[in-house]
């Protein structure tokens, strides 16, 4: 088992990904345009910003949970 994997190791650290991509380009553009990356950017804001409201509201109707005000 061990010679198995000494044979085997070397192949899949050398081997080459299948898989080559080219940048096309309009993408090369999209990846230089302002307007797309802050976009991404508020997008990815927005999103994080209703998880988090999700996950609030839900252990606040929860019957197992309550929030409670304590002074540090």
């Amino acid at each position: 088992m061990k010679n198995l994997i000494f044979i085997l190791l070397p192949s899949l650290l050398l081997s080459e990904t299948i898989y080559n991509t080219r940048v096309s380009k309009e993408n090369e553009e999209a990846m230089n345009n302002a307007k797309i990356k802050c976009r991404w950017v508020c997008d990815k804001k927005i999103y994080k910003e209703q998880k988090i409201n999700e996950a609030v509201s839900f252990y606040k109707h929860s019957k197992y949970y309550t929030f409670t005000k304590r002074e540090f």
